[in-house]
């Protein structure tokens, strides 16, 4: 009973009779230019095509064996000892289709250094299905970059070495390992403080100059740029573009360096921006994924201005999605909410001032209607004010003249007295009453006892005359007025 074969096995058949192996199952592989046993088929049919061994070893006095000898013994061995299936993990570095697919697989240490690597096919009548239910269940295309759970068999071919035949695909596996990478990135951010940094800032609420990061020539910033040219030709808004790739290895460099010099720039008078646009558009979602990666989403993380993403289709959804200040999904919805924020501030903004202008006009009606009333009601308490004023004014006059008459009457009597006291001052009156004058010889008055002792002479002045005393030798009184 002969054993089915288990792994593909080349033949070494001449042009001249591929139509009996064809008839008998075989395959051609145009890669390598050679027919095969499908696996599961029977082997004996094909004995004659069959690669020969040498069995000259045995006889060789050293006991060598050729080079085909040895990697048919390996062969042996492999389809012997590993003609089982085998569930293995691996990233796919490569993926090619040609008739089969054509996977290179690469295996990583913990620091990201390549430790294994491999070449695995896909053949044609398993591919279709595999495929196809791949990218239903996760999305997206199965290519390169991803890591995914393959069932295998080892094969090995004396001319083309070592080689996994790819038998089936676990797509949940890879999904898996996504969420898994999603997870670590996330708890790193978290860990560092930085996950919500830039979700946390202000949405801006109006939109006067924005930095835009995008791939060049990407259909989504063509989408993007054809409303944001109108709005800047209309003078609403500035837009200015950085150029970054959104795949591959160069993202991780140049999308966190172009953050950075976004960054530089609003540090610049010049410039000031409102938000940051990050643009790419849609595409494989294992290019999207590409942008799952720690440093691309720290950038974004720890940018100074709020960010706004659109960088896939309403279906897809990134780290920089979950991180972002405002998320839009796709560019065109991107530079729609900008839009219609700047019509929503105009239409507010004209709200505002016909509220204001309404305001004002009723302000200044009550305004002229309260001035009126005051100038009515001035008029009124100036008129009964000057008419009081008139009346007090008066009542002073009368006050004033009724007081002066009284002073003047006063004054006419305390002259008239004074006049009186003056008359009866007069020494002809004083004389007359009886009253004497006493002067010293110089005809100073002497007024006090104590004055008149002093002095050797006086002259004494009555009505009808004056006398000295003592009487002096050779002065004699006289009669008569002095």
């Amino acid at each position: 009973m002969t054993t089915p074969n288990k792994t593909p096995i080349f033949l070494d058949c001449p042009y001249s009779e591929k139509d009996e192996v064809k008839k008998l199952g075989a395959k051609f592989d145009w890669a390598e230019k050679k027919w095969f046993i499908p696996p599961e088929l029977e082997i004996a049919p094909f004995a004659k095509w069959l690669p020969k061994t040498n069995n000259s070893d045995s006889d060789s006095p050293d006991d060598s064996l050729s080079l085909n000898d040895l990697l048919l013994k390996v062969q042996k061995t492999i389809i012997n000892e590993h003609n089982r299936r085998y569930w293995v993990r691996a990233e796919l570095v490569s993926v090619f289709a040609n008739v089969h697919v054509y996977l290179e697989l690469a295996d990583h240490d913990s620091n990201g250094k390549e430790i294994a690597k491999v070449r695995a096919t896909l053949w044609n009548h398993r591919a279709a299905g595999l495929l196809e239910r791949f990218q239903e269940q996760t999305g997206m295309a199965f290519k390169a970059g991803i890591k995914a759970l393959l069932e295998v068999r080892v094969a090995f071919h004396i001319r083309y070495g070592l080689s996994l035949e790819v038998l089936d695909i676990d797509p949940n596996f890879t999904l898996g390992e996504m969420e898994a990478k999603l997870n670590r990135i996330r708890l790193r951010l978290k860990n560092e403080g930085v996950y919500n940094q830039n979700k946390i800032l202000a949405h801006p609420s109006e939109f006067c100059k924005v930095a835009v990061i995008a791939p060049p020539q990407a259909a989504g910033l063509g989408d993007f740029k054809s409303q944001a040219d109108i709005l800047a030709r209309l003078g609403l808004c500035e837009f200015y573009y950085y150029k970054a790739s959104f795949q591959g290895k160069n993202a991780e460099i140049e999308i966190p360096a172009a953050i950075e010099l976004v960054k530089q720039d609003n540090n610049k008078d010049k410039f000031k921006f409102d938000a940051l646009v990050m643009i790419r558009g849609g595409g494989a979602k294992a290019d999207l994924f590409q942008l799952n990666e720690y440093e691309i989403v720290k950038a974004l993380c720890t940018a100074q201005l709020p960010v706004i993403v659109g960088i896939g289709h309403e279906r897809d959804q990134t780290l920089l999605d979950e991180v972002a200040n405002y998320a839009c999904h796709t560019p065109s919805l991107v530079i729609s909410h900008i839009a219609s924020t700047i019509i929503q501030n105009a239409r507010q903004a004209r709200q505002n001032w016909q509220i204001i202008t309404s305001a004002v006009g009723e302000i200044l009606n009550r305004a002229r209607a309260e001035t009126e009333r005051l100038n009515v009601n001035i008029h009124e308490q100036s008129i009964r004010y000057l008419g009081a004023q008139k009346q007090a004014l008066a009542f002073l006059m009368q006050t004033i003249e009724n007081s002066s008459q009284n002073h003047l009457e006063q004054a006419s009597r305390q002259i008239k007295s004074l006049m009186e006291q003056i008359l009866l001052g007069d020494p002809k009156n004083i004389l007359n009453r009886g009253y004497a004058i006493v002067r010293n010889a110089k005809n100073q008055l002497i007024t006090s006892k104590i004055a008149a002792e002093k002095e050797q002479v006086l002259k004494i002045e009555f009505k009808d005359g004056w006398i000295f005393y003592p009487k002096a030798r050779g002065i004699r009184g006289i009669r008569g007025k002095s």
